[in-house]
């Protein structure tokens, strides 16, 4: 499995994950139009999508504001370890912002399973980009990156 290790784009991953929560929690389009009809059906998913959405512009702004890259493909191209802003509340806020959102997004689909692509979403993350992400931060950071995640958590 070491092909998919820093392959797909994390916003691909995401919307690959909510299709499968849509697919497997089998709703269509009355449903989710019936959905969107009732604004009282939008409160928690649309919550979830701001406050997923807002954790991680929060994210893309400090690599910004650090000039170092945003690029999630490719890791080793980071000139500094950011440890400000959200980073002190996660290691990782653009990954948990995305998982949010399909938190929301299986709220919004109203059934166990559309909870599902928020799971693929976590465990493929988790293993084919962040422990890939972590092995360059610890190969270039050394002992202040060892520091850093002894001290904040890997999603939060």
């Amino acid at each position: 499995m070491e092909f998919l290790k820093l392959k797909c784009p994390p916003p691909i991953v995401m919307l690959l994950s909510g299709l499968l929560s849509l697919l497997l929690s089998q709703r269509g389009g009355e449903f989710l139009q019936l959905q969107i009809a009732d604004m009282s059906n939008l409160l928690w998913p649309l919550s979830f999508l701001l406050a997923g959405v807002a954790l991680a512009a929060a994210g893309v702004k400090e690599f910004i504001t650090h000039h170092t890259t945003i690029n999630p493909l490719e890791p080793n191209k980071t000139k500094h370890l950011v440890m400000s802003g959200v980073f002190q509340l996660t290691r990782n806020p653009m990954y948990l912002g995305m998982l949010i959102v399909l938190l929301g997004w299986g709220d919004f689909l109203d059934n166990f399973l559309g909870f599902s692509g928020a799971l693929v979403f976590f465990l493929y993350m988790t293993a084919f980009q962040i422990k890939p992400e972590e092995a360059i931060m610890r190969d270039k950071f050394g002992e202040p990156y060892r520091q850093y995640c002894q001290s904040v958590r890997r999603w939060l």
